[in-house]
């Protein structure tokens, strides 16, 4: 493989500053930060709920598939029967989980059940990036698709599905260039026909 078609990063730019796909995302957690609050679920570690839910956080459980993680309060397969009650989450923060999960329609099942009635799901899943052989990375997402999935379980005039980015970030995102090499100007053009990063808000 010649030096020309490596790409910057093999790690999403994550070891040359934030990478693309996460600038997106914390923007839209940005914007939708009123609903993470009371007790939140996150997966694999609090990354986001005390971060943009600050004092109307509560409680964050962290759920994981198994117990390697030390950082879970929940251990459970959300494609499988589990001891989770139904109803008893505020706001469930899954980013970049769906795309890892198989039978991705029932893990949506569960988020829906687990949440309590008013309660906000908000999802973050990869559309244009690198395929990680070790991250185990099933599926992609189009805002059109997710918006589908969602509307399975949620009413469809609940969910709310956002694509951000263009051509240019797009290709950004497949070589690992990270977020601070791109101007503001660059990353905030929006282009639907590229979705880098694809959020959606759902309400129970």
């Amino acid at each position: 493989m010649t030096v020309g078609v490596r790409p910057l990063s093999a790690h999403w730019g994550w070891d040359r500053g934030l990478p693309v796909h996460r600038y997106y995302l914390e923007e839209f957690l940005r914007t939708f930060a009123a609903d993470i609050r009371g007790r939140c679920l996150e997966f694999d570690l609090d990354l986001y709920a005390s971060r943009f839910g600050g004092a109307g956080v509560s409680r964050v459980d962290v759920l994981h598939l198994d117990e390697s993680n030390p950082r879970a309060t929940i251990v459970a397969d959300l494609t499988k029967p589990n001891d989770i009650p139904s109803d008893v989450f505020d706001c469930i923060i899954c980013t970049h989980v769906l795309h890892v999960i198989y039978e991705f329609e029932k893990a949506v099942n569960e988020l829906h059940r687990i949440l309590k009635p008013g309660g906000t799901l908000l999802v973050g899943v990869p559309s244009v990036s690198m395929d990680g052989p070790d991250a185990g990375e099933l599926w992609r997402f189009v805002p059109n698709g997710l918006r589908m999935v969602l509307s399975m379980v949620f009413d469809r005039d609940k969910v709310l599905v956002r694509g951000y980015g263009n051509s240019l970030v797009a290709a950004a995102e497949l070589r690992g260039v990270a977020s601070h090499e791109l101007t503001r100007a660059e990353l905030n053009a929006q282009d639907p026909r590229f979705p880098v990063e694809v959020c959606a808000r759902a309400v129970k």
